[in-house]
């Protein structure tokens, strides 16, 4: 078998509402070079069904339940290094590429062989329209105490021109990233006892220790049309909790006690604004996931711990 360029890396969780709009632009693509492969967290594995009649040349590998974002990602890796591609993209499978999404990727990082990541211009999608809003570019860190920067996220723009055309950052949003698979034998993808949310974080702190570089370029745009619908309460209460317990486990795992002992005033200082936020949603059990997701990092709770 041919070893292609790009393999792409999908884990699919009850994503059937977003997946034609995906299959399609990755037929779309005008670098075609690349070869998908996708796992079903999902009990029934409807996801992969589904995708695999969209996009018939994925290689779809059988899930066997929700094991998590970063497991499901390090099990597709093996395979990954088993095709020995030169690149791997985790790829969110809410999202829509533009026609030349992966042209762009591919061309900045082989044209700059001391590059090891490489992440896109990412709009916001909102329903089924794709908007000029930015959700992530440029996306810097301190990662003694996990504070972000993210200087063009929520402008809406008329030309991605508005923006650097490429530029060094700290790290890469988790919805599209294209890794150098080579550095896989000095680092693992994923921190599996995380579950889900904060593996980005995880992922290039260690990145960072290895003074390795991360860029962006604006020539790959991708959209993002995650459920940004606050009416969801399990699956806001999810994304709070698991939030708030991994950063805390973040913090005990690479023993960064003064980031860990900032972030707890922090919280106890903002109790009362983190109670009124919960209730002007009509969701009390948002206040309740928040502290507990923080009190189970604390207890070093970790996976899924939580069903929602």
């Amino acid at each position: 078998m041919k070893h292609p360029k790009i393999i792409i890396q999908l884990v699919f969780y009850n994503d059937s509402v977003f997946l034609p709009g995906l299959a399609k632009s990755l037929k779309k693509q005008t670098f075609t070079d690349f070869h998908v492969l996708a796992i079903d967290n999902g009990a029934g594995q409807e996801s992969a069904k589904m995708f695999g009649e969209l996009f018939p040349d994925a290689e779809l590998i059988q899930g066997v339940g929700n094991i998590g974002f970063g497991r499901a990602h390090n099990f597709l890796l093996k395979r990954t290094l088993q095709m020995r591609a030169p690149y791997v993209l985790v790829l969110n499978s809410d999202v829509e590429l533009h026609k030349d999404f992966l042209k762009y990727m591919y061309l900045h990082m082989s044209r700059l062989p001391g590059v090891d990541a490489c992440g896109p211009l990412i709009y916001y999608g909102k329903k089924k329209e794709r908007s000029a809003i930015v959700q992530n570019y440029r996306l810097f860190m301190n990662f003694k105490t996990a504070k972000k920067h993210a200087p063009d996220s929520g402008k809406r723009i008329k030309s991605g021109k508005q923006l650097p055309v490429s530029a060094d950052v700290d790290y890469l949003s988790g919805v599209a990233m294209m890794v150098r698979t080579e550095i896989f034998s000095d680092i693992h993808l994923f921190n599996e006892r995380l579950f889900l949310y904060g593996e980005e974080r995880d992922f290039f702190y260690r990145f960072s220790q290895q003074n390795r570089l991360a860029m962006v370029t604006r020539k790959a745009v991708v959209w993002h049309f995650h459920d940004w619908d606050t009416r969801n309460p399990k699956s806001l209460c999810r994304e709070y909790y698991y939030l708030k317990r991994n950063k805390v486990l973040y913090f005990k795992e690479y023993r960064l006690r003064f980031g860990l002992i900032q972030f707890l005033l922090r919280e106890t200082l903002s109790i009362p604004v983190t109670f009124i936020r919960a209730m002007r949603k009509k969701i009390p059990g948002l206040f309740y996931y928040y502290w507990l997701g923080i009190l189970h990092g604390l207890k070093n709770k970790t996976g899924q711990t939580l069903e929602f």
